[in-house]
């Protein structure tokens, strides 16, 4: 008898055991659900995400303050010297002469900015905190004097700034260098154009390229729904109608992959507005059904 007593005290201590952690449990939830239970924040992310939104920051803060100090460096109006000193006041250290180190008064041209972008930050290894912003301008220089005779220099400028406060100021003189050289013209490993597939025979290169010189044409003059026609899913199309018109279709290339012939183009086009002429290199994937050629794929500028 004695056993069958344990027995069922135990079953009871374990029934009432499980009801008292289930209602402590949902009380938890609906206390931190509905904010009665406060839940420590999330410290290490936060300071984390915290930490990289103030380096994004810093990073366009550099950029903004070394373009803007170069756009007010090559602004100068011959006789307005004053002017651009205290235009350039705000950028520069108090120990730096009051031009940034330029020198005009014997010069036959004024000058303007156009232009300015930031082209490299690299920040000093010797530990001084110096950041050097490299700069491109592109400048238009007009002979004092004669205000029709203006020519335009691209210059490139090395800006020593460094962090004070909130913001940057002007460590040193700047100074122009050299544009930048690409070592190599040619484009990295697996980036040029490699031909694949099988080449075509001159019949099937033919048709291509009448059906090319006829979407060219209604590209360039039709309305969507014309445009639509020449693809394969039929959807309208805007094309450059109004825009550009179509010259001449040169150096057409076609092999075919699979069911789809792959094809590249240099395209002649001519600005309406202003009468020049341009090239544009286009890919194209075409598949043809009967008589009939589409088009897949358009992309353009594809080398």
């Amino acid at each position: 008898m004695e056993r069958p007593m344990i027995r069922r005290t135990f079953i009871r201590f374990l029934f009432w055991a499980l009801i008292f952690y289930t209602a402590v449990s949902a009380t938890a939830v609906l206390g931190v659900q509905f904010g009665l239970i406060p839940v420590p924040p999330r410290k290490i992310a936060a300071a984390d995400n915290q930490a990289a939104q103030k380096g994004l920051v810093a990073h366009f803060s550099e950029r903004a303050f070394a373009e803007q100090f170069v756009r007010e460096y090559f602004f100068w109006t011959k006789g307005k010297e004053s002017s651009r000193a205290e235009r350039l006041n705000p950028f520069l250290h108090n120990n730096m002469d009051v031009q940034a180190g330029l020198d005009f008064k014997q010069a036959d041209w004024e000058s303007y900015a156009r232009y300015v972008a930031a082209w490299d930050i690299k920040e000093r290894s010797d530990r001084s905190g110096v950041i050097d912003v490299t700069v491109f301008a592109e400048t238009i220089l007009t002979k004092v004097g004669n205000a029709k005779m203006q020519k335009r220099v691209d210059r490139y400028m090395v800006v020593p700034i460094k962090k004070v406060g909130n913001s940057y100021l002007v460590a040193d003189t700047p100074y122009l260098v050299a544009p930048p050289m690409p070592s190599s013209r040619q484009l990295p490993e697996g980036q040029d154009e490699k031909e694949q597939g099988e080449a075509v025979n001159e019949e099937i290169r033919s048709q291509v390229e009448t059906f090319m010189k006829s979407f060219w044409k209604v590209y360039t003059t039709g309305e969507p729904q014309e445009i639509a026609y020449f693809q394969k899913n039929s959807t309208p199309t805007a094309g450059l109608k109004d825009i550009l018109q179509f010259m001449d279709l040169k150096n057409l290339s076609v092999r075919k992959q699979g069911d789809v012939y792959a094809v590249t183009c240099d395209v002649q086009l001519k600005d309406l507005s202003s009468g020049a002429e341009m090239a544009y290199h286009y890919t194209f994937d075409l598949v043809r059904e009967g008589d009939r050629w589409y088009v897949v794929r358009m992309g353009q500028g594809e080398i």
